[in-house]
């Protein structure tokens, strides 16, 4: 009985360290972009190779160049916030789950949760999947998926907007 308990205890000591091992989001990304460069080396038309680099490079500059006009919004939502801020002598901001006592409590709320989408945005991947070989069909899904997740991170800008002026316009008063 004690050497099958010391099996076990052998066996679990061996087995356990491969078992819990974790998935990174990175490590993700580095799988995708293998399996694509992996895909596109079995491509022999070079015109093909070279439309469907250009197409993921695009897509990674227009995710970029959108996220950063977006950082710009919220940057400027931001001042317009703390200067309110500052003239009402608001020294902090409490939220809890959007649920704040003020407009500029929810305002904050919204702004705050606005700079978080962003944040994950910019990091997103849009590599295409190419290895089914309907090369267009893939990359017109990845510029798909793009369009709708910078139309959602619009509507959550939009919304911070409209929360920090009505915030003003409660002051105003």
């Amino acid at each position: 009985m004690p050497v099958i308990f010391l099996l076990i205890i052998l066996v679990n000591l061996f087995i356990a360290p491969s078992t819990f091992a974790r998935v990174t989001p990175e490590d993700i990304y580095q799988q995708t972009r293998a399996n694509f460069e992996n895909n596109l080396s079995k491509i022999q038309d070079a015109q093909k190779k070279q439309s469907i680099l250009s197409a993921d490079t695009e897509l990674k500059n227009i995710n970029q160049i959108v996220c950063n006009r977006f950082q710009l919004d919220v940057d400027k939502l931001s001042a317009i916030l703390e200067e309110e801020k500052s003239r009402q002598n608001v020294t902090k901001t409490v939220v809890a789950y959007g649920q704040g006592n003020t407009k500029l409590d929810t305002a904050a709320y919204y702004l705050n949760y606005a700079a978080e989408a962003l944040a994950y945005q910019r990091i997103q991947d849009y590599t295409p999947a190419i290895g089914s070989g309907n090369y267009a069909s893939v990359i017109n899904n990845s510029a798909a998926n793009l369009k709708s997740n910078l139309g959602i991170l619009q509507n959550k800008i939009l919304r911070a907007k409209a929360e920090v002026k009505k915030a003003i316009n409660a002051y105003e008063k």
